[in-house]
């Protein structure tokens, strides 16, 4: 009788791994379009055999554990190069935003306005006293100063959508954070015990990894426990067991509106400026492209308009205008700011008071009461051709030119780089779903075998059944 019944326990633990073999099929197949999930396993393992009347005799089988298909060397490359990815994309996406300003579809450049400007002169010169040519000089004047404040307001409009992009990353980090701090310990107290595994769970938490990893700078590894320790920008601790710190912004001066990007620990009391040491991901894109691509078109339009308008005011200053202004001179053109206010030239840039007030102010002439001289004007027509700008390398237009086919070839180059980290993003992309990923054929060659094995295992059972009802009639 013994022998029967150790049959029978041996089709019974046969009839339980076969079934979890369904279940964890039927679990793979249920999450083969889940992002992030992780192809499982089941473990069969054969029991310790049993001593009976002098023999070792098989014992049965028994699920080992479940395992996930994990290739953790693989992981680490897709966390490491989503670090790369992350900053690529949203530099490019932000600087090919800011590429739109310069477009001459768009809306007329500061070179367009520039040699409108310089054309009207031309015509004053031929009619000085005309008050229809002087109009047209103060009309595109204004028209100049307008497109140095346009890209001046559009790049600084750029500058702040790109501060609240920075407070809404920081808000979705935390996010981040918090869950991966609560899935530590979820696994913690799943895992407890010899050879458990919380499969589903652990791959939550390398999915909450590949995000975090798209937006920031982090280094990551396992405690002994299975908890999940990570650091961030400067080693500062983001996630240990079961607290997590916090991320924030803050005004980094009382003048400036722009954010610099804090780390504050579980406890809220020690906080850590990372700004500028985050040198991956989202963050690191957005303000790479906020204090240095936008902060650099910024700096070069200043000094163009400051150089523009010192180098035209000059000029100005030495001539006469018409009618009450035939004897006197040393007025401005356009109002300018000293050599060490540069930041704010365009901020502060407008026609001078003399101008707005009259156009006879203008100063076409190289003598007093010499209404159709047009000497000073023809200084001021040389400006377009001299070469004050780069070190005496280059006029104003070509400045300019240089300023925006720079930035259209850095837009070019980070679009190459990012599409050679997309290419590269794929490829491990495609290597971990061949690892991890859940083929629904294979899943559903694995059904069959698992149920054919099923099938056989009761088959066991209901031998031994019978076997048990002949021994049992033996006595009658």
């Amino acid at each position: 009788m013994a022998g029967l019944f150790h049959t029978l326990n041996m089709g019974a633990s046969s009839l339980f791994a076969n079934r979890q073999g369904v279940d964890t099929t039927g679990h793979n197949i249920a999450n083969a379009q889940t992002e992030g999930f992780s192809r499982q396993r089941v473990n069969l393992e054969q029991r310790f055999p049993q001593e009976i009347r002098g023999l070792l005799l098989g014992n049965g089988v028994f699920v080992r554990n479940i395992t996930r298909a994990h290739d953790k060397f693989l992981e680490n490359q897709i966390n490491d190069h989503n670090q790369t990815l992350g900053q690529s994309n949203t530099r490019h996406d932000e600087i090919k935003s800011i590429e739109e300003i310069f477009s001459p579809e768009l809306s007329s450049s500061i070179s367009d306005e520039m040699v409108s400007f310089f054309n009207t002169l031309q015509d004053l010169s031929s009619f000085p006293e005309e008050i229809t040519v002087r109009t047209a000089v103060k009309e595109y004047g204004q028209n100049l100063v307008n497109s140095f404040k346009r890209v001046d307001t559009r790049l600084r409009e750029y500058q702040n959508d790109i501060n609240f992009k920075l407070k809404a990353e920081t808000e979705e980090i935390n996010r981040i954070l918090d869950d991966m701090a609560r899935l530590n310990i979820q696994i913690n107290t799943a895992e407890a015990g010899q050879f458990k595994k919380a499969n589903d769970l652990r791959d939550q938490q390398d999915r909450l990894l590949r995000e975090l990893s798209h937006k920031m700078e982090i280094n990551y590894y396992r405690g002994d426990m299975g908890g999940l320790v990570v650091h961030g920008p400067n080693d500062r601790l983001l996630v240990d067991r079961n607290w997590s710190a916090s991320m924030h912004v803050q005004h980094n001066s009382a003048e400036d509106l722009l954010y610099d990007v804090v780390v504050v620990d579980s406890k809220g009391k020690v906080a850590s400026i990372v700004t500028e040491k985050n040198s991956k991901g989202r963050l690191h894109g957005l303000v790479r492209v906020r204090d240095h691509d936008i902060e650099e078109l910024l700096s070069q339009n200043n000094t163009l308009a400051h150089s523009f308008v010192k180098n035209f005011n000059a000029v100005h200053r030495q001539g006469y205008g018409i009618n009450s202004f035939s004897e006197n001179t040393g007025r401005d053109f356009f109002v300018e700011v000293s050599d060490d206010q540069i930041d704010h030239a365009v901020r502060e840039l407008r026609l001078s008071d003399y101008i707005m007030s009259s156009t006879d102010a203008i100063s076409a002439a190289g003598r007093p009461n010499a209404p159709g001289d047009n000497i000073n004007l023809n200084n001021l027509l040389r400006l377009k051709d001299d070469k004050l700008m780069a070190n005496g390398n280059a006029t104003f237009n070509d400045y300019y030119a240089n300023m925006v086919s720079v930035f259209g070839l850095e837009v070019v180059r980070e679009g190459n780089a990012n599409e050679a980290n997309k290419v590269i993003g794929a490829d491990l992309k495609s290597r971990r779903e061949a690892v991890a990923g859940v083929s629904l054929d294979e899943e559903a060659a694995n059904l069959l075998r698992w149920q054919t094995a099923f099938t056989a295992s009761s088959r066991v059972i209901t031998t031994v059944d019978e076997m048990l009802e002949t021994v049992l009639g033996l006595k009658r």
